[in-house]
């Protein structure tokens, strides 16, 4: 393994993987040792001929790969010390690299930052794998095929719960919608 292929994909790659990472577990420690986790793995089976189109998609099956085996193993531990189900702290940044693309333009800073919560909260709220998959989808920019490849599911079932947490998240949201009236409608897949 190139110190410096290595070096380029950590700089390339590293925002996304924390914020992936952040997405899967919705707290910031949890967050940090699994993206470290991930860089580990991922330095300790460096392929020798790398896939520079598939390499994001790899990445993040990596780190998905790593949060479902921690789940596992906390729910073992759980399981073992007779313990109450943990209940993550949940910080309302969810969303920060798409509110900007989501709150109109038009709106002041008090309102986006409203808007920009009421977002976080309405992703943080949605059940694990409808998050995951939205996080995937429109925030990391995945199709629904790569999705599919990464959390090893069939893509109908990509396409089912994607389709149900845009509309848990319309209906958590929908105090913020405009009017559905005259030239202001929005097409059914828009937010």
């Amino acid at each position: 393994m190139s110190h410096q292929m290595f070096d380029k994909l950590y700089d390339t790659h590293r925002t996304a993987v924390y914020s992936f990472a952040y997405s899967l577990t919705q707290n910031k420690g949890e967050a940090e040792d699994l993206f470290q986790e991930t860089w580990l793995r991922v330095a300790r089976y460096f392929p020798k001929v790398l896939d520079m189109k598939k390499v994001k998609s790899w990445l993040f099956t990596i780190t998905a790969n790593l949060h479902k085996d921690a789940l596992r193993k906390k729910r073992t531990r759980r399981r073992f010390l007779f313990q109450k189900k943990w209940a993550g702290d949940q910080d309302l940044n969810v969303c920060d690299g798409i509110s900007d693309q989501v709150i109109p333009g038009h709106a002041n800073q008090s309102e986006k930052i409203e808007m920009g919560q009421a977002i976080s909260r309405a992703i943080a709220n949605l059940p694990d794998q409808h998050r995951l998959i939205f996080t995937l989808k429109e925030i990391e920019g995945f199709k629904q095929s790569e999705i599919s490849e990464i959390l090893e599911i069939p893509i109908g079932t990509v396409k089912s719960l994607m389709f149900r947490a845009v509309k848990k998240l319309r209906e958590d949201l929908a105090v913020y919608q405009p009017r559905m009236t005259g030239d202001n409608r929005r097409r059914p897949n828009e937010l």
